[in-house]
């Protein structure tokens, strides 16, 4: 998520902490049904041959633009967890450098997907794929410094840490560039972003200034990269402390801000509006025992957990000075992906795959309801020999994506089976 699921926020833990230091149609079927794309469509072709911006929303996609809505009524394990998933849709692409660099895949909120197809000199790449499984011709390349790929109800955000300043890049539900925003004005700047489920990235960044202090910031951008506020002070300190910061959003828009005192184990909370005001005077807990990095996810209901490393370590209700033990059904699965589902009434978890002596790589997907009651198990075809760099990718309308290992010799194609809203 090319980084996705559990290893973008591994990797995205580990950069900021250490700023803080310092198409289908017509080709014929290869093997295990997996079909080589035809020529491509591209954003010219005629609107019936790719997924287009103006495509009505998928039945319990969030909208773009949607307001937070008290939790609904909590769903019942019959209504959580998918039958069979079938054998699913495929694809093989042809490698966009001379050795194949593949890797996960994703997806957002109307059917498009962005699979992992690095470039030359190990710059990061997506192919976007769309709707009706075609290849759009269309890719985006993040360069050997993207950090983290975020789907969104149309579209996708890349985030970039160049030389001179972090950015993010807004792309189409096909894979059109929109525009690149500036995060950080400089490097070494402690920042962090997290994924809004109403749509959109939040941003936070410790803001150097001019009188000597730096400032906690952050800001709301929308799907397309335009701010949707102002960017918004939190606290000041003196530039000379080294601090980092890791933010989050729930299901309920609300923004909970976590940043260490310097020189303390304690940590600091605040959670906040989208317009800034407080939600909640801030309060501290003891910092948890693993403290390198650190990643908020939202929790179907509302409130965030975190994890820590491969643990999950704490929980925090929505809008409240609190900080709690991560539930159990949390802390049982260190290692795990949290992923909402069922229109964000649910929670799943990704689990580290597992290597199956004689059959492959077997993935599998967890399911939860949002009382912590467990409703069972679905396990995935055996995507290939090694679990090497391997992540499941769930989209916001559902779609499970896999990568799958070609049974044949090759060296320039990559291949991706998926099953559409499957779990929407």
């Amino acid at each position: 998520m090319g980084y996705s699921g559990r290893r973008l926020g591994e990797v995205l833990a580990a950069v900021l902490f250490a700023q803080a230091a310092a198409g289908c149609s017509g080709a014929p079927a290869g093997n295990d049904g997996l079909r080589m794309a035809g020529s491509a469509p591209t954003h010219q072709d005629p609107p019936g041959e790719q997924a287009r911006d103006d495509a009505p929303p998928l039945p319990g996609t969030p909208p773009e633009e949607s307001e937070p809505s008290p939790p609904g009524r909590v769903l019942a394990c019959a209504d959580i967890l998918p039958g069979e998933p079938g054998p699913g849709r495929s694809i093989i692409l042809r490698a966009n450098a001379r050795e194949a660099d593949c890797g996960p895949g994703t997806g957002d909120g109307a059917g498009s997907l962005a699979l992992t197809n690095s470039g030359p000199l190990g710059a990061t790449g997506w192919n976007i794929v769309s709707r009706e499984g075609l290849d759009t011709g269309n890719r985006f390349f993040g360069g050997d410094l993207a950090i983290a790929i975020l789907s969104q109800p149309r579209g996708f955000h890349v985030v970039s840490i160049p030389p001179g300043g972090a950015t993010l890049t807004a792309y189409s539900s096909v894979g059109e560039f929109l525009r690149t925003v500036t995060l950080t004005e400089r490097g070494n700047v402690p920042f962090t972003m997290a994924l809004d489920p109403l749509g959109g990235t939040l941003v936070a960044q410790w803001d150097p200034r001019e009188n000597g202090t730096q400032v906690l910031t952050f800001q709301f951008l929308d799907a397309t990269g335009l701010p949707r506020t102002a960017s918004l002070d939190v606290v000041s300190a003196p530039q000379g402390e080294s601090r980092g910061v890791i933010a989050g959003v729930d299901t309920q828009g609300r923004a909970l801000l976590l940043w260490r005192e310097p020189g303390s184990s304690v940590w600091v909370g605040q959670w906040r509006n989208r317009d800034g005001t407080a939600v909640a005077q801030p309060f501290t807990f003891p910092a948890p025992a693993s403290t390198f990095g650190g990643l908020l996810s939202p929790l179907a209901g509302g409130g965030l957990a975190l994890r820590s490393g491969d643990q999950w370590v704490a929980s925090f209700p929505s809008g409240r000075a609190l900080k709690q033990s991560a539930p159990e059904w949390l802390a049982s699965h260190p290692g795990s992906t949290l992923v909402l589902i069922r229109g964000q009434q649910a929670n799943a978890l990704v689990p580290p795959p597992t290597l199956v002596e004689g059959s492959g790589c077997q993935e599998s997907l967890l399911f939860f309801a949002t009382d912590g009651t467990a409703c069972g198990e679905l396990l995935l075809p055996f995507g290939g020999g090694s679990c090497f760099q391997r992540g499941l990718g769930v989209a916001p309308d559902g779609t499970v994506i896999q990568q799958v290992d070609l049974n044949i010799p090759s060296n320039n194609q990559c291949a991706w089976r998926w099953w559409p809203r499957l779990l929407r």
